[in-house]
């Protein structure tokens, strides 16, 4: 059975002129292409220049795609954020927001912004940092400020207080669901992620099952090269202690550092310049 016809008789009538070349035609000009054959359409109108017609025809395509394409990104950079869990308080934090005050403010600050742009190198050979030093130095902001620069160039990046990482855990460990088991909790926080944040690590001191979910999964992400960020209130030899020299060690690897931010309050800095 043959399709129904969607077109008037009267536009039949002129594709069919048109094929034809019975169509009812003029000479006309461009002012941009020049000379041209100009024919009149069924709703009565001239056509126009064809270039100048497929020309604001590719013109509406590609600002389509393009619309289609920013929309499509900013989807994906909104669930990157989503799926991060960075606490609301540093999702705004970022490098340039960091006043140096000090020359060692002003290198540790330098190391951050290093590692953003070498980024690629850090995910090649797994170098990570970590931030030590008393409350309020600046480390979360500096932390968080690299994962934020990295989630802004599309990258894969979670944020979590080691708390909360041994609660998942725990509840991924030791669920009912099928499959859950300690090993597949842990490759929750390895696989398909760009870049660890961990804060708050020793705060808790907590279990010593605890302290080997956390060796475990640095140590997983460290022999698949990816970077972690550990960010502690301790003193770096009080870290080493409870994290153990060998974790502290291959933190430094591949382009990794500790960073000590052993000056005052930069909370309390801020609000005095």
């Amino acid at each position: 059975m043959s399709q129904p016809l969607t077109t008037t008789p009267k536009v039949r009538g002129q594709l069919a002129s048109m094929l034809a070349g019975t169509a009812y035609t003029k000479a006309d000009t461009c002012r941009i292409h020049g000379a041209f054959t100009n024919t009149i359409m069924p709703n009565g109108q001239w056509a126009g220049c064809p270039v100048c017609v497929m020309d604001d025809a590719k013109g509406v395509s590609q600002a389509e795609v393009s619309q289609a394409s920013e929309a499509g990104s900013r989807r994906r950079l909104e669930k990157l954020r989503e799926e991060s869990l960075i606490p609301k308080r540093f999702v705004s934090k970022s490098l340039t927001g960091f006043e140096a005050h000090t020359r060692e403010q002003a290198y540790v600050l330098n190391v951050c912004k290093a590692y953003v742009t070498k980024f690629d190198e850090r995910l090649e050979q797994g170098g990570g940092l970590i931030f030590t030093g008393s409350v309020g130095t600046g480390k979360s902001h500096l932390a968080y400020a690299i994962g934020n620069a990295l989630l802004a160039g599309g990258r894969v990046v979670m944020g979590i207080d080691v708390y909360e990482l041994i609660d998942l855990i725990k509840e991924r460990a030791f669920g009912k669901e099928k499959g859950a088991s300690e090993r597949e909790a842990i490759r929750a926080f390895v696989g398909g992620l760009d870049l660890l944040i961990l804060d708050e690590v020793g705060a808790q001191l907590g279990t010593e099952w605890e302290r080997l979910m956390l060796f475990k999964i640095i140590n997983e992400r460290y022999k698949q090269m990816l970077p972690t960020l550990l960010i502690s209130n301790l003193e770096a030899d009080k870290l080493e202690e409870y994290m153990g020299k060998r974790i502290i060690d291959r933190m430094q690897e591949g382009g990794g550092a500790t960073l000590k931010l052993d000056w005052g309050s930069y909370r309390t800095q801020r609000g005095a310049a």
